[in-house]
């Protein structure tokens, strides 16, 4: 049971793909009402701009069914447009909880970043579970911090103390 003037340090790594409102729950049940401070960082990956960088790649509308060349422009878009999708649902969350929220976007492959986040003391790692197998998995685990793994149906636990 934690004290109300207790201040938790939470780390939460996300993706496009995360379950964001199981995740929230996580970080929720984690501070059971001591007060916190959330980081939130969100991994993109280069899939789309990969997409776009071959010749014959096409977006097709799913409304019209009419087809165009799927572009770098396009693919940042849709980059920018997730980011912010899912900045702003999760600064809501935090305002409501009035917790106080820091958002970072780093591509998957910026290691020298995340080593910089990590190195900051946090008191536990919220992640997604599918992240174990992801390359940035190694590094995220650096964190000398509790780690909790959230599947989306239910939640997994595990100390990385020492």
């Amino acid at each position: 049971m934690s004290r109300p003037s207790e201040k938790r340090r939470i780390l939460l790594a996300i993706t496009e793909a995360s379950p964001l409102q199981d995740l929230w729950r996580a970080v929720v049940d984690y501070l059971e009402g001591a007060h916190g401070e959330l980081t939130t960082v969100f991994f993109s990956d280069d899939r789309w701009h990969r997409a776009a960088s071959l010749p014959f790649t096409r977006e097709v509308s799913k409304v019209s069914g009419d087809s165009e060349n799927f572009t770098r422009e396009r693919a940042q878009q849709i980059d920018e447009d997730t980011v912010g999708r899912t900045h702003s649902e999760l600064e809501k969350l935090a305002s409501e909880a009035e917790l106080p929220f820091a958002f970072e976007v780093l591509p998957e492959h910026d290691m020298s970043k995340l080593r910089e986040i990590v190195s900051v003391q946090h008191d536990v790692l919220i992640l997604p579970s599918f992240l174990k197998s992801r390359p940035i998995y190694a590094e995220l685990t650096r964190v000398k911090c509790r780690v909790y793994y959230v599947d989306g149906e239910e939640e997994d636990t595990t100390d990385t103390e020492d």
